[in-house]
């Protein structure tokens, strides 16, 4: 979990920042470093300069190098890291001129030299600050799902990637290995030696099928009680009340109207702007901005009619121009974290489709535990049918993987519904019985049209057929995976089909089985 690093650290003066940035700056130059370099070294001292006026900076020493990668290296490639750019060839500019002039005598130049670089200090911080929330709030929420399903084992190996991986691909990569790909291979043991898979014919084809809820029920079925982080519990916190509704209505348009979010030299889309924004707000410098908003607007009424008023509305407004754009750098460093970490942890992933692309983008951009949980179980389903591809590897012609997923709704709750009008008749229309889980009932039909028309046949009252319309748009599918062995394939290949087929199921982990043992598992009944 994250943890702060910052309690009681001593912050040091402007004063002996300004020391501690020309002397860097001078130690670069005097190895006639290229700017580009320069730039990137500037900026990597500068983080470790202010870790300690950053909340939630990381303890662990991986974790404080990721958020410096991250920031240095691998987001140079990214549009928004041009608003860095920005801002650190300003901060350096202003650097350079304050060691120019400070032995002079233009004290007035020098005082507005010295202020133009603490709000580009400022403005860096802010963008670090913004790098930060996100990468511990995505975190603190992937550690909340893990421990969820896999219990408190899970927590302490989770801990240990964080000790042992920068938050990059390997990060991903390896978590993906241990809390998913292992759990898919050991359930597929399990499957097998329990046999829970089961074997039917179909005209030419023999059906080898593979229920994923013994994948899924190897997960916790009753997640352990979690205390959130202090991150985690401030993000909760955004919104919650009216005044937290203002900041964060404040700080969305904000960065709406800044235009300073980009993505692809695109504007961002107006819901990611709103998550991001929500993350920003965790930041106290939003309540502040809306706080001195409102006390220049009071001031300007105040003031309105008075000689000087021009002056000092001019100086409230670069005041909260100033203010807005420690909003926006805090953003740009969210932006940045959440383009990361979707490039990563599919890095991580290394095979995907462009559909599990797609899937997994929206989720990780989401980032909450309820978008990441969803999330866990995609991926879970995706390395279980990788693994059942990869058994079937050089026998495709053979052998064929197709997936079934029937919408189901579970019979405690389809039973509560006989308090609104459901009876057994129409229970007997609308479901099927799961012979494999008797805690879940299938749904007949594949579309809500086809639901919505047989409602109609059945005169549903209106809130008996809302309320099922809302169990089938909930989302929970009975999810198996089917083999298609092709016997007219395998009998072109082979005299001995009945050797074949053992090879096949080999594959699978399925011991040799003799010709009265595929018969009586092709009679029986289809779990």
């Amino acid at each position: 979990m994250s943890e702060v690093s910052r309690d009681g650290a001593q912050v040091p003066d402007k004063d002996k920042r300004i020391d501690f940035y020309l002397k860097v700056l001078n130690r670069l130059k005097e190895r006639s470093t290229l700017r580009e370099v320069l730039e990137r070294e500037v900026f990597l001292e500068f983080i470790k300069y202010n870790n300690n006026r950053i909340n939630e900076f990381p303890l662990l020493e991986k974790q404080q190098s990721g958020i410096i990668a991250l920031l240095c290296h691998r987001s140079i490639d990214l549009p928004a890291h041009e608003y860095i750019k920005k801002i650190l060839s300003e901060f350096i500019l202003m650097v350079g001129r304050y060691n120019r002039l400070r032995d002079g005598k233009d004290k007035d130049s020098l005082e507005s030299i010295r202020s133009r670089l603490i709000n580009a200090e400022t403005l860096l911080i802010k963008t670090v600050q913004g790098v930060v929330y996100a990468s511990c709030l995505i975190s603190d929420n992937f550690e909340e799902v893990t421990l969820r399903h896999l219990g408190e084992p899970a927590l302490k190996k989770f801990n240990a990637l964080l000790e042992q991986y920068e938050l990059d691909k390997n990060f991903w990569q390896a978590l993906i290995e241990q809390f998913i790909t292992g759990e898919v291979e050991s359930s597929l043991t399990e499957i097998i030696s329990k046999e829970r898979y089961t074997l039917t014919r179909d005209k030419n084809y023999i059906i080898l099928r593979f229920p994923f809820d013994d994948v899924t029920g190897r997960f916790a079925s009753e997640p352990p009680a979690i205390d959130k982080t202090r991150i985690q519990s401030a993000f909760e916190q955004v919104g919650a009340d009216e005044e937290s509704a203002q900041v964060l209505k404040m700080t969305y348009n904000s960065l709406l109207e800044s235009g300073v979010l980009v993505h692809d030299d695109d504007p961002v889309a107006n819901d990611v702007v709103n998550r991001i924004a929500r993350i920003v707000c965790i930041d106290p410098a939003t309540a502040k901005f809306r706080q001195d908003y409102d006390a220049a607007m009071n001031a300007m009424r105040e003031t309105a009619y008075s000689a000087d008023s021009a002056e000092k509305e001019a100086e409230l407004a670069r005041n909260l121009q100033f203010a807005q754009d420690q909003i926006g750098a805090c953003a740009v460093g969210v932006s940045l974290t959440l383009d990361i970490v979707v490039r990563e942890f599919l890095l991580g992933l290394k095979t995907f489709t462009q559909r599990d692309e797609k899937v997994l983008t929206v989720y990780l951009r989401r980032f909450g535990v309820e978008a990441l949980d969803k999330l866990f179980f995609y991926l879970t389903e995706v390395k279980f049918s990788a693994l059942l591809k990869q058994k079937m590897q050089g026998e495709e012609s053979k052998m064929q993987l197709r997936v079934l997923k029937r919408r189901r709704a579970s019979a405690k709750t389809v039973q509560a519904l006989h308090e609104i009008g459901m009876t057994r008749i129409r229970m007997a229309r609308l479901w099927l019985k799961d012979s494999a889980n008797e805690n879940w009932l299938i749904f007949k039909h594949n579309t809500p049209q086809e639901l919505i028309k047989e409602m109609q046949l059945l005169a549903l009252e209106k809130d008996l057929a809302t309320a099922i319309l809302k169990l089938f748009e909930k989302g929970d599918f009975k999810v198996e995976f089917l083999v298609f062995i092709s016997l007219q394939a395998v009998a072109k290949a082979t005299k001995d089909i009945r050797g074949k087929l053992n090879d096949l199921f080999m594959r699978f982990g399925i011991g040799e089985q003799s010709d009265e043992q595929i018969a009586k598992k092709l009679s029986a009944p289809a779990k």
